[in-house]
């Protein structure tokens, strides 16, 4: 019988050890090998040195097979041909030199594929024939004639995996066509997934390049919105943090109230149902510190995830809650007066609020103030100046309220830090009134305190003069 495959101490008709480089082959460590013609097993002998779980060689030659064992006695060999697959499923399958043999070569490749895991490589190694067209090319070899896939062929066969050329293989004495290595594995569906933050310019890409192509896109923030209105079937966890505060203008804050509170993976989930089982392009914010989550998600839901990243070309808008506060900050300012009028905002240095006036009332020649203070130390000051108009008083405070969202918010030790001002002011008995004189409120000393933008918003509507229809 002649020997084909080589070995330190047996040359054969194959550059074995030359081809064994060719193939690329994965990590083999705890994995499983199948070596689907395997002769006497040198590729079998090569997975087990490499540390894989389980490595398993069938050919219909017993002599080539007796001597396999001899060889490799920790490998698994079986007597029998392609039709009959030992039990799998395999992470790495090898045909080498071996798919021309076949009656349905195309059968085959798809029987093979299936013996592999979830990701799980099957490793060609074949002669492909020179054809512009796809189509199998009858060649005369030196013993016999056999069919040899154009690469226009194998693109059409493989068209439903994945695969890349790998390059060529060794070249063997008497080879009527040139080899070539072939990787192919499980195609999964793509989510292509634009999670820039809002304004980046998602929806113009998604639209101007995965529309055009006929790439499904979701909407982010239309989940979102359905999920507020009842029309799609959330989790009860996702729909309370979704309808908390709702808002179309502020899904930003949702998403990240979404994911901080972990109903993230709830959110994917719906992500890519609506798509169903095909590629998609997700447009959608999500905060960076949630990415890698989300990949792992889509992973988990057998998709291959591609994050999109780009930088922003025009400025970036301020965070909202920063502006939030700057905008406070300018109005509280506007509101301060002095001996000379009232002080430019430009020309007083903002610093760091002292506390805030959440909720103001005026009656009957009395004011009521409510909200939060906090001096140097971290404790609630023992007086606040109020300003109506042009005076300003010293005010007591009293007994501290307990505001345990300040205390988190400024990771303070208690939560001792709100006030109840009730004092009376002679001729305010309104708050149309008091948003005429003008209110403000600082520490001794003279760290403002702001006013929320609801307290400014009620005082100036109820302050401006209904015009005559």
């Amino acid at each position: 019988m002649a020997q084909y495959q080589s070995f330190p101490d047996a040359s054969g008709d194959s550059r074995t050890l030359e081809k064994l480089k060719a193939l690329k082959l994965p990590d083999l460590a705890g994995r499983s090998f199948l070596d689907v013609g395997c002769n006497e097993g040198f590729f079998c002998g090569f997975a087990k040195f490499a540390g894989a779980s389980r490595s398993v060689g069938l050919d219909r030659s017993a002599a080539f097979l007796a001597r396999a064992r001899h060889r490799f006695p920790d490998c698994e060999f079986h007597l029998r041909d392609w039709s009959e697959l030992p039990e799998g499923p395999f992470d790495v399958v090898l045909l080498a030199s071996a798919l021309h043999y076949a009656e349905d070569q195309a059968a085959l490749l798809h029987r093979l594929a299936g013996a592999l895991t979830e990701d799980g490589v099957l490793i060609l190694e074949l002669g492909i024939a020179s054809s512009p067209r796809a189509e199998w090319v009858k060649v005369k070899r030196g013993i016999d004639e056999r069919y040899f896939p154009s690469m226009a062929q194998l693109t059409q066969t493989l068209a439903g995996y994945a695969w890349k050329w790998m390059g060529p293989s060794v070249d063997q004495a008497g080879d009527p066509v040139p080899r070539h290595v072939i990787h192919v594995s499980r195609r999964r569906p793509i989510a292509y997934l634009l999670m820039q933050p809002p304004g980046y310019g998602k929806s113009s890409i998604a639209s101007n390049l995965f529309l055009p192509a006929k790439v499904p896109v979701v909407s982010g923030d239309g989940v979102i919105q359905r999920i507020a209105k009842g029309q799609l079937n959330a989790s009860p966890r996702l729909k309370k943090l979704v309808a908390r505060d709702y808002s179309p203008f502020t899904i930003d804050k949702t998403i990240q109230r979404v994911f901080d509170e972990k109903a993230g993976p709830d959110l994917v989930r719906l992500w890519h149902a609506e798509n169903g089982r095909g590629d998609f392009a997700l447009d959608g914010f999500v905060p960076l510190k949630y990415h890698e989550q989300v990949k792992e998600q889509f992973l988990l839901a057998d998709y291959m995830p591609v994050v999109l990243q780009w930088e922003r070309l025009t400025p970036s808008m301020a965070p909202m809650a920063g502006m939030d506060e700057y905008a406070e900050s300018f109005n509280q300012s506007i509101l301060e007066v002095d001996g000379y009028g009232r002080i430019p905002a430009a020309s007083k240095k903002m610093s760091p609020p002292a506390g805030y006036v959440d909720e103001v009332q005026a009656h009957a020649g009395r004011v009521i103030l409510r909200g939060w203070a906090v001096d140097e130390n971290g404790d609630i000051p023992a007086q606040l100046v109020v300003g109506i108009g042009a005076e300003r008083n010293f005010v007591d405070l009293g007994e501290p309220v307990e505001r345990k969202d300040v205390q988190r918010h400024l990771k303070l030790a208690h939560a001792r830090l709100g006030y109840v001002i009730d004092f009376p002011v002679p001729g305010i008995n309104s708050l149309a009134e008091l948003g005429k004189k003008g209110l403000s409120l600082s520490t001794p000393s003279g760290r403002p305190l702001r006013l929320a933008q609801r307290v400014i918003k009620s005082m100036v509507s109820v302050a401006e003069p209904t015009k005559p229809e």
